[in-house]
């Protein structure tokens, strides 16, 4: 628009004025204007044409009207082509330059603008298309970046582009191929646009306020934003001072125009016109400063109004903590300093807390004495140890969750299947999950049964737990999946945390297929940990238990409502009464006006009575609903409490197992950095308890605002009147003038209350008592500084970041309550929560553990001295008493030798078995001393893979048939539906560790790499184990590994589960085979202890008549089963010891046995009845024929039937004695396994005479057949069978056998000289005589209990063990009943679950009781009865239930009845007395219960 802004005649037209159509009007062609008189279009034309014109745009002068338009709109024009992308670039230039002069600016921004580009800007590429591109980022040149932050060689920069019509297509460019449009960025627009968009502000441009919204703070751009490295220095301009000497006023014409003194009276009256002029003008401008004023005071008065609604807003409205301008300085925490590492403290305490929140449903967590105490939380995640309070909380874990998998398999039957490869198209997580369900099938081959079937022990627990996390998350069939999404909310098997620890953590799982759970990092260990507590959070039972609790704590917050909403009508109502009882008084009091003083005293008095009755009981009412809401909020603080969260994202909670208050300042934040963070600034005028409500607290601010501002005026007043005795600063004076406050009202504004002063918060330092302090940064505040690198919010790695603290003093909690903002959207919660909660959480935290929480490093000796003191009792032999210098592989070894060994020995000693060695001594030796020789060589498996060979062959890939497909090929494969398949481990496909904590191994000590040495101690071992497994004999192992103990009638079924029995040994001994760490052997070991029939073992004989285990010496022992019999309880008695092998009645009933005494008796034979394939033996020489002639007459009177003179092929034979050998078979005792054939007889039906007979005509006829192996019985060659001592050769089924058998073989011949009587065993009447033909005798046929000698040479035998030189007698001896072990089990699993069980656990501490062992002389406790019986210490019912009658009369010793303890053992043993009635069992009551 043209300079001048003024109306063109002094009456232009109106705005309102009417034309009609038909009215004469002049048009006026330059303005585009109409006019009804001509006056006024000649007066305007004329105005126009007169006029000298300046265009507002390029500032030329001296131009037309229509001149200067049409240049503005020319220049307007090109302006506008200034490109709006480097238009916020040149209002931040123009800010940053300070200069003074238009022409500078230019230059400075031509320059700046030609040499750089910037982001999201529209650019052309040379020597490409005409195609638009758009900068997105800018790559700084290579090398180190400048020191001050500014890239001047701007040349070296590199611009990552994308084209705007393909936005996919990237590309990186130089800047010497960037270009502009000509026309986007010319001399004359950008001049243009400097001019148009900058105000002088004291001799310096200034960008334009409005311009500078426009395109910097609407846009909210920064430098940073759109270049790299900061923005480059200016020098500003310098500022000249305007000269005072040109100020001076010119003097008045007047005084040189008046020279006449005829004029004198004209120049008076003109005078008093000018003066009459000047008074007008004085008061127009009065009346227009009044005017001014007026409209300056509701302006301003606008404004406070403004901004006391804006200060409303605030002070009512809740708003994020860390967008709020009013916070206080909050309080310092005590740091927590434990000797569990800082990393793993807040996992430990949720440990603890969820130990003792779900205590009801873990199981054996009676083992912590009811919670996990923290000396044993440290030593668990401080110390490493295999038996120690690591192993016992992950036993719980683990135990727990196969309770409730049992549970659930109870509530739904739970089948696992695998998924073909093909259909899973190798995506994470379905490949893991169809390697969890091979996991499942992988235990049940191996180990016949399920993972959660496995023993549990501290041993066994590392290789348990990697079977478990590898099988979590497996696929289950539709009905099982239903029924978790219904009972487990929504539970899907991909969301298993086991199936998240393999797939993010794999290294743990590689880690345990070598190692233990001990050796991995503690924070490894945590991880395993909180993916146990997480499975256990998924299972139905805990999740009913939960929502149980939250619905307890939503019907106390709902009652605790309605008991506020009953009060608040309960106090009204009271001033109510209150209310109508004055004014009934008051009504008496008019009626009564006109009576004396004393019956207006007595109206008083009444009244005074009957509000103090009604306050009393109001007082009354109102302690009876505090004491309501108070056991309503105990009942809400019985378990974990998270409070809330403050300004800086820190969790507080409240544990219930260990008081204080506890801060936990994660690191992982919940949001960035802010990009504009708010300055602190708290109103000091404006107290806490301002009004909550918006009309009252405008009136309030109001009136603070007022009386601030008219004592504000009397200080500016006295200032006047007096002088500064030192100068205001500059800076104080704006921060004065523009109200900058901090906001540490909790530092300054109550620093010196007692002296009565206030401290103002103002950015300057603040002198308190003399000394200035400066005021809380935003750092120090806790809220975010804007600085991702410096910020104590949002950057992780801070250094003044404290993970954990506590606080429990009352002054701290209080402090902590009111710095907290209310109106912040987290601190109000957690103040809320606080102030509810205060009072339980005083008396809560006063018995905070300070002495364990804050442990300096001068201190951290001696609490890990008192923390192995305190846990010595319980955990003193964590290692086994192993010395503390053994690493956790040395204890183990040495512990798996031990077991193994005693293993061996109980299977020798109990007649079980014997080991296939040329050496006993040395082969134990060799296992004790690392030096492992097997003495022979080794076989295992259903193909008899050799010790060397290897058993893992090819991995079947693609092998993906279930069990359900396979179940068919089971009869039809030798060795069962695994024999051909090759051994997988379930952990051969993990993947990469996906997150690595660099902080893990920091700590740590053990190297977990793979190694030799320690695979060929596992191998030895595994092969040793094996070696014992193959010599026990197969009639002793049970199921899974052998014949069923239940009667079974089904003959096929029987043949069927002993088959299976075997092949699934052979399964078991091919993953022992394969055992790469100690817990795996240690797994086969207990799998295989679980599976031996002990019962038959002699060394737990007892009469099967009786049932008493006394009387050794006229016991005789079955050699069938091992059961035993007195001699004096058979029908009729038997007074000598029989002949030969004797066999139990229930053997020879459900077996068919016969014992020697019966078969003199019986004079019927057993036959045996062959088919002579005579076409087969006609080529066979008539001279051999007849040289048997002898043979062929006594065949031939024993069977009743004509037989060639040819023998039968060997496998026809066996086929015949397998069939007769199938149709004897009757039925199977209870007890009963198959038999592995040991000692062979050969058949009656052939004298020792007739044998004798043929052997001398066959050594006569011929010299030469005793060198080819001539069968003594049917003289045919190829006899594979020596006798011991004559060395006659036999046939195996001319001797009746199916398999050569494993000792000395004795012919009859031999055996009818050498045969003796059994003796009754007897201390007294061993002799050398008896010794000296034992030792003559084959070991076969020696007397078992002759072993005793061997086992004397054993660590573990007994060396005073009764030797016996004809029967085993080593029995147990007692007057009382036998040990009935299922009731007594029965009676010690209900007594240590009952609730009254607690304090006779476990052994009383010393430490907390330490006069008992003074009083107490014989202790004891349940578990150590528990122990006792599992160790087979007690041999009679009455030795069991006379320790617990001593736990009993012990509590009724010591303690006082009326105590605690004393009440407990009352009712517990109350419960003893009643099971014990209900199982029989013997029991005699202390004095409690007398």
């Amino acid at each position: 628009m043209p300079i001048c802004k003024r109306d063109f005649g002094n009456n232009p037209p109106k705005s309102n004025d009417t034309f009609h159509d038909n009215e004469e009007v002049f048009f006026c062609e330059v303005t585009k204007e109409i006019f009804r008189e001509y006056e006024d279009y000649f007066r305007h034309v004329m105005m126009i044409n007169s006029t000298v014109w300046q265009c507002e745009a390029t500032g030329r002068e001296n131009l037309t009207y229509a001149e200067a338009l049409k240049s503005e709109r020319k220049y307007r024009r090109k302006m506008e082509q200034f490109k709006d992308s480097l238009r916020p670039v040149v209002m931040l230039v123009i800010e940053e330059a300070k200069q003074s002069s238009i022409g500078s600016l230019h230059s400075i921004l031509s320059k700046f603008l030609r040499r750089r580009f910037f982001l999201n800007e529209e650019i052309s590429i040379y020597n490409k298309s005409s195609d638009a591109y758009k900068v997105i980022e800018i790559i700084p040149p290579k090398g180190t970046p400048p020191e001050n932050g500014v890239y001047d060689d701007t040349e070296e920069i590199q611009y990552r582009v994308k084209r705007i019509k393909q936005p996919h297509t990237e590309t990186v460019v130089p800047f010497k191929s960037v270009r502009r449009q000509q026309f986007e960025l010319t001399s004359e627009n950008l001049h243009m646009f400097i001019r148009n968009n900058v105000s002088r502000i004291e001799g310096i441009l200034r960008p334009n306020p409005e311009s500078y919204k426009t395109y910097i703070i609407d846009r909210k751009i920064i430098f940073s934003s759109i270049f790299i490295g900061k923005m480059p220095y200016f020098t500003p301009a310098k500022i000249k001072k305007p000269n005072e000497e040109n100020n001076k006023k010119q003097a008045s014409i007047s005084n040189y125009l008046i020279k006449d003194e005829k004029n004198k009276k004209s120049i008076l009256d003109e005078q008093a016109r000018i003066e009459r002029e000047r008074m007008e003008i004085i008061e127009a401008k009065a009346k227009l400063l009044k005017e001014e004023k007026e409209r300056e005071r509701l302006e301003k008065r606008a404004k406070l109004m403004e901004k006391i609604e804006e200060e409303c807003t605030e002070l009512l409205v809740k708003t994020d903590d860390l967008e709020r301008k009013d916070q206080r300085l909050l309080p310092k925490f005590t740091p927590i300093t434990t000797i569990i590492p800082n990393k793993l403290l807040g996992d430990a305490f949720m440990l603890r807390e969820f130990m003792h929140t779900f205590s009801g449903i873990l199981s054996g967590a009676e083992v912590f004495r009811g919670n996990l105490n923290f000396m044993e939380m440290s030593r668990a995640f401080t110390a490493r140890e295999v038996a120690g309070p690591l192993s016992d909380i992950l036993l719980v874990l683990i135990g727990t969750i196969f309770d409730l998998q049992k549970e659930e398999e109870e509530d739904c039957a739970v089948e696992y299947i695998i998924q073909h490869q093909k259909t899973l198209n190798n995506q994470e997580p379905l490949v893991s999950m169809s390697e969890a369900s091979r996991t499942h099938i992988y235990s049940k081959r191996h180990f016949s049964f399920k993972i959660n079937e496995l023993p549990l022990d501290s041993l066994t627990v590392s290789e348990v737990l990697r079977l478990h996390i590898l099988s979590s998350g497996a696929f289950v069939k539709e009905r099982a999946e239903k029924w978790r999404i219904a009972y487990r909310n929504g539970y899907s098997n991909s969301e298993d945390p086991g199936l998240i620890l393999r797939l993010r953590f794999p290294h743990i799982l590689r880690a345990l297929n070598m190692y233990t759970v001990y050796h991995l990092p503690f924070a490894d260990i945590m991880r395993v940990i909180n993916c146990l507590m997480s499975q256990i959070l998924t299972y139905s039972s805990t999740i009913n238990l939960i929502e149980e609790r939250m619905e307890q704590m939503a019907k106390a917050r709902s009652e605790l409502r309605m008991l506020s909403i009953k009060e608040n009508k309960r106090q009204t109502k009271v001033q109510l009464d209150k209310r109508e009882l004055i004014v009934k008084h008051n009504q008496q009091f008019l009626e009564q006006n006109d009576k004396n003083e004393n019956q207006r005293k007595e109206l008083e008095e009444k009244l005074n009575k009957k509000i103090a009755e009604l306050l009393a009981q109001s007082e009354r009412e109102h302690r009876k609903h505090e004491q309501e809401v108070e056991e309503l909020n105990t009942a809400l603080f019985n378990f974990l409490v998270y409070l809330g969260m403050d300004r800086a994202y820190r969790k507080y909670y409240v544990l219930e197992s260990m008081p204080g208050i506890f801060v936990e300042h994660n690191p992982d934040c919940m949001d960035t950095c802010l990009s504009n963070p708010p300055v602190n600034n708290i109103n000091p005028l404006i107290s806490s308890n301002y009004p909550r409500n918006r009309k009252d607290l405008r009136a309030y601010l109001l009136k603070i605002y007022t009386d601030d501002e008219k004592k504000n005026l009397q200080i500016q007043k006295g200032a006047l009147q007096s002088k500064l005795k030192a100068p205001v600063s500059q800076e104080n004076k704006e921060n004065s003038q523009n109200g900058l406050l901090n906001g540490l009202s909790n530092g300054y504004d109550k620093m010196n209350e007692s002296n009565g002063v206030e401290q103002l918060e103002n950015e300057s330092p603040v002198e308190v008592n003399g000394e200035e302090v400066k005021p809380p940064t935003q750092y120090e505040l806790y809220m975010c500084t804007g600085d991702p690198h410096n910020c104590i919010v949002h950057d992780a790695r801070n250094a003044d970041r404290v993970r954990w603290t506590y606080l429990y003093e009352e002054d701290d909690i209080q402090v902590l309550i009111d710095t907290l903002n209310p109106l912040g959207e987290r601190e109000f919660q957690l103040r809320e929560q606080l102030k509810v909660l205060r009072t339980l959480i005083l008396n809560h935290v006063k018995k905070c553990p300070v002495d364990v929480l804050s442990v300096d490093s001068k201190q951290m000796v001696k609490t890990k001295n008192i923390m192995g003191l305190e846990t010595h009792r319980k955990y003193g032999k964590a290692n086994f008493g192993y010395s503390e210098s053994f690493s956790l592989n040395e204890v183990m070894y040495g512990k798996l030798v031990e077991n193994i060994l005693q293993f061996e020995s109980e299977i020798y000693t109990g007649d079980l078995g014997r080991l296939k060695v040329k050496d006993m001594i040395k082969w134990r030796s060799d296992v004790e001393n690392n030096s492992y020789d097997p003495q022979g060589k080794l076989q295992w498996g259903p193909t008899e893979q050799r010790l060397g060979t290897g058993g893992n062959g090819g991995e079947a890939e693609n092998d993906s048939r279930t069990d359900e497909e396979s179940e068919n090929e089971a009869d039809l494969k030798e060795g069962g539906k695994f024999a051909n398949k090759p051994y997988m481990d379930p952990g051969r496909r993990l993947g990469n560790t996906m997150e690595i904590d660099s902080e893990d191994s920091d700590d740590e000590e053990i190297s977990l790499h793979d190694s030799e040495t320690l695979r060929t101690c596992v191998k030895n071992l595994a092969s040793a184990l094996l070696q014992v497994e193959q010599a026990i004999e197969r009639r002793f192992i049970k199921e899974p590994f052998g014949a069923p103990i239940r009667e079974l009638k089904d003959k096929i079924l029987l043949e069927r589960k002993i088959k299976a029995g075997a092949d699934a040994l052979k399964q078991w001994e091919v993953s022992l085979m394969e055992s790469t760490s100690y817990s795996q052997v240690y797994l086969h070991l207990n799998i295989l202890h679980d599976s031996i029939l002990w019962v038959r073992s002699t060394n737990k004989s007892y009469c099967q008549v009786c049932r008493r285990g006394s009387d050794p010496e006229k016991m005789l022992l079955c050699d069938e089963c091992n059961g035993g019999t007195h001699m004096f309880c058979m029908k009729p008695k038997m007074k000598t010891v029989p002949e030969g092998d004797w066999y139990c009645a229930r053997c020879v009933k459900r077996l068919g046995l016969q014992n020697e005494d019966d078969k003199k008796k019986d004079k019927k034979k057993r036959k045996s009845t062959f088919v002579v394939d005579e076409e087969a033996c006609s080529d066979m020489s008539s001279d051999f024929l007849n040289s048997k002639e002898n043979v062929k007459t006594k065949e031939k009177q024993l069977n009743g039937d004509k037989r060639t003179k040819k023998r039968l092929p060997t496998n026809e034979i066996e086929e015949i004695i397998e069939e007769e050998d199938e149709n004897e078979i009757d039925e199977k005792d209870e007890d009963e396994e198959v038999e592995d054939v040991q000692e062979y007889d050969l058949d009656d039906s052939i004298s020792t005479g007739e044998v004798d007979e043929s052997r001398n005509k066959t050594v006569e006829d011929t010299s030469s057949e005793e060198d080819d192996n001539v069968c003594i019985i049917c003289s045919y060659d190829g006899g594979d069978l020596f006798c011991n001592q004559c060395k006659d050769v036999f046939h195996l089924e001319c001797a009746n056998l199916k398999r050569p058998p494993r000792y000395n073989f004795l012919c009859p011949k031999c055996k009818n000289k050498e045969s003796r009587k059994r003796k009754v065993v007897n201390d007294n009447n061993s002799t050398d005589e008896d010794s000296e033909e034992s030792d003559e005798e084959p070991l076969i046929k020696r007397s078992r209990q002759s072993r005793g000698s061997l086992q004397n040479s054993l660590p573990n035998g007994n060396n005073n063990q009764e030797k016996s030189s004809g029967r085993r007698s080593h029995r147990r001896t007692g007057d009382n009943l036998p040990l009935n072990s299922s009731a007594l089990y029965e009676l010690l699993e209900g007594i240590m679950k009952h609730e009254f069980a607690w304090p006779f656990l476990r052994p009383v501490s010393q430490s907390e009781v330490p006069d008992y062992y003074k009083i107490i002389k014989n202790p004891m406790d349940f578990a150590k009865v528990k122990s006792k019986l599992n160790m087979g210490k007690y041999q009679i019912n009455e030795e069991v239930m006379n320790d617990i009658q001593l736990i009993f009369n012990n509590c009724d010793q010591y303690n006082v009845k009326g105590n605690e303890i004393y009440q407990a053992g009352f009712d517990l043993e109350k419960y003893v007395i009643e099971r014990c009635r209900e199982l029989h069992l013997p029991f005699k009551s202390s004095d409690m219960n007398e």
